[in-house]
């Protein structure tokens, strides 16, 4: 390939991973726990970690909100104790605004009223907000949409720049003084390892981001407007119309029985009635397939006689409920057990780095080899670069820990808080002071979790670990985990920054101003011109050490 044309790939590549590059981190790090949502829900509560709510309180919920909002019986659904350890109702005001409500618990468990509000627990469905919208109202789901677009662009041109060398610098590691080329390697060695799946995070990710803007495209400019009415059968398994049958609506249990009998591989997550009370009503059991790709599924079941009336789960749905299923289940990991989330949560933190690696990459190659004061907009990003990218991480730490210790508080705010909080430090400091101190400041907040755990709650890591509950347990061990690993961070910011480069963007103020003093007691003036010797003992002194290719 030319080599203007390998250039202006790269020019693609760098610019699509600056770009995108603040989101996809957020949305990275955030996937990768949002793999265990469903365990951080639980730790994240520990009035219900052990006994959770019952299919029974579940089911008064639902007859306690029909009562006091009778526009729930045309439209509500539940999350059921099998999804969530505290469940919640959810139902369709008239004014077209979704409410949410849950049960207000007296210390004996039995039910006395309802909370209405935003019913779903905090971190967990912050965690997961911050993946697919960056908890953006409105617009966010878009945006991201955008981003995996942006980020598909960098991926592929990333391999065109890069293939030449792939296969002979895909394994290579090469620590040392030239920090430059370890970042490379890293950054090239994640890449092309992980691609597979990063592509398929791409993909999928701007497909169910887009998808509704695509859908009304496609409904405006190609079906002529006929397609808006099918939405809800191309995503649900209820039919357009249901042939009503007198009689008594079934109870929750029944419902359940009859679905599962139906799709017995499928585990029950959400229920969802219609018409509830009428000739015609429905009740829409949701679930997840085990050992499938396509893994949600979902059956209809006539609410007055109990009739499958629709369903789609693995060997009976059409084309369009497979290919949906297999996107989510494709995205998300959910469709091969445990190893697989494992394995996914391991790429969302590759990706992470992937983009962390990028932009220190980017302000390598663009800084001034022999010049001790970094251009502005070089400092500038690599403030950015410590403030948003290390911020999120300690945002993130520091939200776990307040979900313990101040349970009122919302996740949400916690982690904007902190962020905020951390990029502005970043902007007063010099960034090598900013990164040491986040890093370390995110490795005790990381402790703190375990410790936060044990103090306000009555478990302990060593309590779950003798009971062998390896839910707990987990988050405690890669909070611990994950302690370690930023303060190894930590100090190889902080030794990079004391005996690195002083002409670094990365190096601590005394060694840049050290530099800076060095370079111009070196500089001649006008009316002592020096001998070229002197020049080249003059650019010795002020250049750092070059490494020796045939060294490394």
């Amino acid at each position: 390939m030319r080599a203007q044309t390998l250039r202006q790939y790269l020019s693609v590549h760098t610019w699509a991973g600056i770009v995108a590059g603040f989101a996809l981190f957020v949305a990275m790090l955030g996937g990768a726990l949002t793999v265990f949502h469903h365990e951080i829900e639980r730790w994240e509560q520990p009035a219900t970690r052990h006994a959770p709510l019952s299919l029974a309180q579940t089911e008064q919920l639902a007859e306690m909100v029909r009562a006091q909002y009778p526009a729930a019986r045309e439209q509500m659904g539940v999350v059921l104790p099998s999804h969530s350890p505290v469940p919640f109702a959810y139902w369709l005001q008239p004014d077209g605004e979704w409410m949410q409500a849950r049960l207000r618990l007296n210390a004996d468990g039995t039910a006395t009223s309802l909370i209405i509000g935003d019913a779903r627990p905090g971190l967990s469905n912050t965690v997961n907000a911050l993946h697919y919208s960056l908890s953006v109202p409105t617009y966010g789901l878009y945006l991201m949409g955008v981003v995996s677009l942006f980020y598909g662009m960098a991926l592929i041109s990333g391999v065109i720049v890069h293939l030449p060398r792939v296969t002979r610098d895909i394994f290579a590691l090469r620590p040392g003084r030239n920090l430059k080329r370890f970042w490379q390697d890293a950054h090239n060695a994640i890449g092309v390892l992980s691609l597979p799946f990063h592509i398929v995070f791409a993909l999928t990710g701007a497909l169910l981001c887009l998808s509704l803007p695509l859908m009304m495209a496609f409904n405006v400019v190609t079906f002529e407007n006929k397609l808006a009415p099918q939405f809800l059968q191309m995503t649900g398994s209820v039919p357009a119309k249901i042939a009503p049958v007198d009689g008594k609506p079934l109870d929750l249990q029944a419902i359940l029985a009859r679905a599962e009998h139906a799709a017995p591989d499928m585990e029950t997550t959400a229920v969802a009635w219609s018409r509830y009370g009428k000739p015609d009503a429905v009740a829409e059991v949701y679930g997840e397939a085990s050992d499938s790709l396509g893994v949600f599924a979902a059956v209809a079941v006539r609410l007055n006689d109990g009739e499958i009336v629709g369903q789609h789960s693995p060997g009976v749905r059409d084309t369009n409920h497979a290919v949906l299923s297999m996107i989510y289940g494709a995205h998300f990991g959910n469709f091969a057990g445990d190893v697989m989330r494992w394995v996914y949560f391991i790429l969302g933190l590759m990706g992470a780095v992937l983009v962390y690696s990028g932009n220190l990459l980017w302000l390598e190659s663009r800084r001034k080899r022999n010049t001790a004061l970094q251009p502005a907009n070089l400092r500038w990003m690599a403030k950015a670069t410590a403030g948003v990218f290390l911020g999120t991480c300690l945002g993130m730490a520091v939200a776990f820990v307040g979900a313990v210790i101040a349970p009122g508080a919302t996740a949400l705010s916690i982690f904007v808080v902190t962020l905020a909080l951390s990029m502005v430090f970043a902007a007063l400091t010099a960034p090598a002071v900013a990164a040491t101190a986040l890093l370390i400041a995110t490795a005790v907040a990381c402790l703190a979790i375990p410790a936060a755990d044990a103090l306000f709650t009555a478990d302990n890591l060593v309590r779950t670990l003798a009971d062998g509950d390896w839910v707990l347990a987990g988050v405690d061990l890669i909070a611990l985990v994950s302690a370690v690993i930023f303060a190894l961070f930590a100090r190889a910011t902080w030794r990079r920054a004391r005996r690195g480069d002083p002409n670094s963007v990365w190096a601590y103020p005394m060694a840049t101003e050290s530099a800076a003093r060095t370079t111009q007691s070196s500089t001649p003036t006008s009316t002592d011109a020096p001998t070229q010797a002197e020049r080249h003992n003059t650019l010795t002194t002020a250049l750092p050490e070059q490494p020796n290719p045939a060294r490394s």
